[in-house]
């Protein structure tokens, strides 16, 4: 088993599998359009020092997360403490899906985060996607279907590693927003 998943692979792993190992097993980092405006929708929360209380509520920004028993850690963009409460914030740049609700992706990465969170505090946890686009929050709902998805693409991940395998590049019009896209050159025909 994998010492650690980092947060974050969850999300690129259901964006594509390959960009995931490119990023996490390859260390092939590119920045572009859509990862420096993901940057500046998360600098609102990207200050672990800040904390502050509104009407009951303590508000930690760039809260470190973490689950023994899936090996997970990260970082949470925001959590809501109440006495009774947590909520957990992920920051977004993008909007919801065409149906209004939270992408796959970016619900399996706050799944996560919430399991973190439910595994260290005996507080009820919401979830809740900030979509810049939008300019709201979006609330994750059907719980189950994340806490399998999240089974199934860890031993998928542990799998991919422990077998020293490269995934097959998946190629679709999410391409065109891929941070890795001049490594992977999907467009191109291989001879």
């Amino acid at each position: 088993m994998r010492e650690e998943t980092i947060l974050s692979e969850l999300e690129h792993f259901c964006f594509c599998k390959y960009q995931w190992w490119l990023n996490y097993v390859g260390n092939e980092w590119l920045e572009n359009t859509h990862t420096i405006l993901g940057d500046i929708v998360h600098a609102r929360v990207d200050d672990p020092n800040f904390i502050e209380k509104r009407n009951g509520v303590e508000i930690h920004r760039s809260e470190q997360v973490y689950s023994r028993k899936y090996n997970l850690y990260g970082i949470a963009d925001l959590v809501e403490y109440s006495c009774d409460k947590i909520k957990v914030i992920e920051y977004k740049k993008g909007k919801p899906d065409e149906n209004g609700e939270i992408k796959q992706g970016d619900g399996l990465q706050l799944y996560a985060q919430m399991l973190c969170l439910r595994e260290n505090d005996d507080r009820q946890v919401e979830g809740y996607i900030y979509y810049d686009t939008i300019r709201r929050r979006v609330k994750l709902k059907n719980e189950d279907f994340y806490h399998n998805l999240l089974e199934n693409v860890l031993a998928e991940m542990e799998t991919i590693i422990t077998n020293g395998e490269i995934p097959q590049k998946t190629i679709g019009k999410h391409c065109r927003a891929c941070s890795v896209c001049e490594i992977c050159l999907p467009f191109t025909k291989e001879k």
